[in-house]
């Protein structure tokens, strides 16, 4: 596979600006409590990428990772506390962290990037909990269920796994996409969880048992993000065709799309009640839209 570092330096640098707007900057704080910090402040300067970041639903705890470089030399993932303070180090990764995600009661924190390796932390404690080998090649998305009893990965080799977070067992191995599986999310009860690859395709799934439900066909480019509503009702999904896409929760039909961006839109999260959304865009312009009017709001 070729490695578009451009594309990469864009993305880390994409990133970084997120975290800022979508952590500190009261207005569009979507991604859950808001921390400790006025609008406009920084947790910290990084000399390095920025290439994911998560925090505890609290607020209290803050998870990035970064590296000197995106393939060669070590992931760093840093833990801070919500006023900027580092607590300290998750220390594994031979190669950089691509993917973060910390479990909804802040307990645990999963880790995963080009080495392949899946890996959970105590966060309190900073010490691994598990190490999941079973992808071969670059872990692309990785999402706690609602319960925290499970966490799924996304692969390079077209691969989603369910891992039990107690014994670190595979649960449900799906081959879920010809081609990279690029994004994974659970629904709100964790009965469902979605997928999206670089076949175009969004998929939804059976959490319990890994059986097909629904493939969603819309997108013309791979697909880099997946974002449930907190209402249940819908949820979306964002590519490098430029677009978001709305889909029913219920009847997995398309109900929406969302354009305006002029490059890959990266990454989406939803506010609290599932009325506004938030993207990001390889454009460097992050929007906030009107989910029930399906109108941009705001662009910055």
């Amino acid at each position: 596979m070729q490695i578009d570092h451009s594309r990469q330096r864009a993305i880390c640098s994409l990133l970084s600006v997120a975290v800022g707007i979508l952590f500190f900057a009261a207005p569009i704080a979507v991604a859950g409590e808001a921390l400790n910090k006025k609008e406009g402040d920084t947790i910290s300067s990084f000399s390095r990428w920025v290439i994911a970041a998560d925090y505890a639903a609290d607020g209290s705890l803050l998870v990035t990772a970064g590296g000197e470089s995106l393939l060669y030399r070590p992931g760093d993932v840093v833990v801070w506390k919500s006023d900027g303070s580092r607590v300290g180090e998750l220390s594994g990764h031979p190669t950089a962290v691509w993917a973060v995600d910390v479990s909804s009661d802040g307990k645990l924190a999963a880790t995963a990037g080009y080495d392949g390796l899946v890996k959970v932390w105590d966060l309190q404690s900073r010490k691994l909990k598990a190490d999941l080998k079973q992808h071969k090649g670059w872990v692309r998305s990785l999402a706690f269920s609602p319960d925290g009893a499970r966490l799924a990965s996304a692969g390079e080799d077209g691969k989603v796994f369910l891992w039990n977070t107690k014994d670190g067992k595979a649960a449900v191995t799906v081959e879920a996409h010809k081609g990279p599986a690029t994004a994974v999310a659970f629904s709100p009860d964790g009965k469902t969880f979605v997928t999206g690859g670089g076949d175009n395709l969004v998929k939804v799934w059976n959490a319990a048992d890994g059986t097909a439900i629904q493939t969603l066909a819309g997108h013309e480019d791979t697909i880099w993000s997946i974002a449930y509503s907190p209402s249940r009702s819908q949820f979306v999904s964002t590519g490098a065709d430029r677009t978001v896409r709305v889909w029913s929760a219920e009847t997995f039909k398309q109900t929406g799309v969302l354009t305006g961006h002029k490059d890959w839109v990266t990454s989406a999260s939803f506010n609290s009640d599932g009325t506004r959304l938030v993207t990001a865009s390889l454009d460097g312009g992050i929007k906030l839209w009107d989910v029930q009017k399906q109108r941009e709001q705001q662009g910055l």
